[in-house]
């Protein structure tokens, strides 16, 4: 990858003082060609805009496709999205009370509901391998330390609870599959 350090180094700034006797810039050697360095120095800048550029398409089809395949997967697994997912009120025009309602032990967002949607999900995404599921298992984990990440390293305690009812849970079958949840992360 081109660094963009080294781009004006054959430019020399207008700015630096100029030698009082002789009337020259002093850092400047007779003879530089302004010019030439100008065009020098876009020419690099138009290097690096084109490997940014293509650095970014690459990238970007790689997502595509690694979304796309993730799909395909989520499809030939027949998990069913509107299973997991929360189809209510927006979360953010829910009253206190409603918004109570969702967190209590019949809730839909209640600690065992969620957790029963974590392991259903991890499950049929694992299939009754073992090793699947210690690896689903780990993504869910990682999942749920990004999430920490985006609210500033700290989640309500409802989540550390949900979370740690989903991942026994996960380890149990984990142990009924024939496997050991020595191995896994924790």
């Amino acid at each position: 990858m081109s660094n963009i350090d080294g781009i004006n180094k054959n430019i020399p700034a207008n700015h630096m003082k100029q030698n009082d006797k002789t009337g020259q810039n002093p850092k400047v050697k007779k003879g530089v060609d302004f010019k030439a360095a100008e065009q020098n120095s876009t020419l690099q800048v138009n290097k690096l805009l084109i490997e940014l550029t293509l650095n970014i398409k690459i990238e970007s089809k790689y997502n595509f496709e690694t979304q796309a395949g993730t799909a395909g997967f989520m499809e030939s697994t027949s998990i069913d999205l509107s299973q997991i997912l929360y189809n209510g009120k927006p979360v953010t025009e829910l009253t206190q009370d409603e918004a109570k309602s969702l967190i209590s032990d019949d809730g839909y967002f209640s600690i065992e509901n969620t957790a029963q949607r974590l392991f259903d999900f991890a499950v049929k995404m694992a299939g009754d391998d073992a090793e699947r599921l210690k690896v689903t298992r780990d993504a869910v984990l990682k999942g749920f330390k990004e999430a920490e990440g985006l609210f500033g390293g700290k989640l309500p305690e409802i989540s550390y609870k949900t979370i740690d009812m989903a991942l026994k849970m996960i380890d149990e079958k984990i142990r009924e599959f024939g496997g050991s949840v020595i191995d896994v992360e924790a």
